[in-house]
């Protein structure tokens, strides 16, 4: 089933289901997760995603057990796209809890063709703070992919401010998360991903002060994967709908003291 003029009712249900769960269910402010977003967009393509961490050696300023980012995403034309997530952590001695639910788009300013090229998007998001007393937070910011052959690479930077009563922070938050990587076959790469976090840059403190992890990543590609122009098609419609998986898996190693000495990250979407 693809989409022609209208969203499918079905993943209207999966979109809202995935949100009423998120607010249903009920701290410190939520942190960034540990994945590299592409600029993308692909009109009638729906994404589902998870993205999860495990910490050893907890750091001076973070303190957790594992982490956890629920998203949802529908292209509704070839340049905007629709995302819904959910944010859940668990600090070290409590329980796993919702931290934020999120709203927002991406809108791909530089449509990379097929092959080689860099593509352009903007990305906003509107988090809201489910714990008590935490404030609301606005994301905004750039990400870019150049890709040259087997060989690609993607910048995020995206700066979070509070909004709200309970606002903590009176500036802006920074946050970078880069990847490397080389293909070598049609379903596995390797690359390496780097995650930095400058909680207030009005005041960004010392190198040590500040959240910087980096490690190496290995992806895998399960199912038939669409060629980008295949993507694109007006023809695309007409075609039997099938579900690719990408998979990943990695270790980041903390490089300053505030951060735990090594993050167990992995990410599992499924493509429609």
């Amino acid at each position: 089933m693809r989409f022609c003029h209208a969203i499918a009712p079905w993943r209207l249900v999966i979109c809202l289901g995935i949100a009423c769960f998120l607010l249903a269910l009920g701290g410190t402010p939520a942190s960034a997760q540990f994945y590299v977003r592409s600029p993308d967009v692909d009109k009638g393509e729906t994404e589902l995603e998870e993205h999860g961490a495990v910490f050893s050696g907890p750091g001076e300023d973070e303190r957790l057990r594992q982490s956890h980012e629920v998203e949802a995403k529908y292209g509704f034309t070839d340049k905007w796209e629709g995302i819904v997530e959910g944010f859940f952590d668990q600090e070290i001695g409590g329980d796993l809890k919702a931290q934020q639910f999120e709203l927002g788009g991406q809108y791909e300013i530089i449509e990379r063709e097929e092959g080689d090229g860099v593509g352009l998007g903007f990305r906003a998001i509107y988090e809201l703070g489910l714990q008590d007393h935490s404030p609301d937070e606005i994301q905004f910011g750039p990400l870019a992919k150049w890709v040259s052959g087997r060989n690609s690479a993607m910048i995020n930077t995206f700066f979070v401010g509070q909004v709200g009563n309970n606002v903590e922070i009176d500036s802006l938050e920074f946050q970078l998360n880069w990847q490397v990587k080389r293909e070598f076959t049609e379903h596995l790469a390797v690359g390496i991903e780097g995650f930095s976090e400058i909680e207030d840059l009005a005041h960004a403190g010392s190198f040590d002060e500040q959240l910087h992890r980096v490690g190496p990543v290995v992806y895998w590609e399960l199912g038939e994967k669409e060629s980008e122009e295949d993507a694109r098609s007006p023809e695309r419609a007409e075609r039997p709908e099938g579900v690719e998986w990408d998979l990943a898996a990695g270790a980041l190693f903390g490089l300053s003291d505030a951060t735990s000495d090594v993050t167990f990250k992995f990410d599992i979407e499924a493509e429609f």
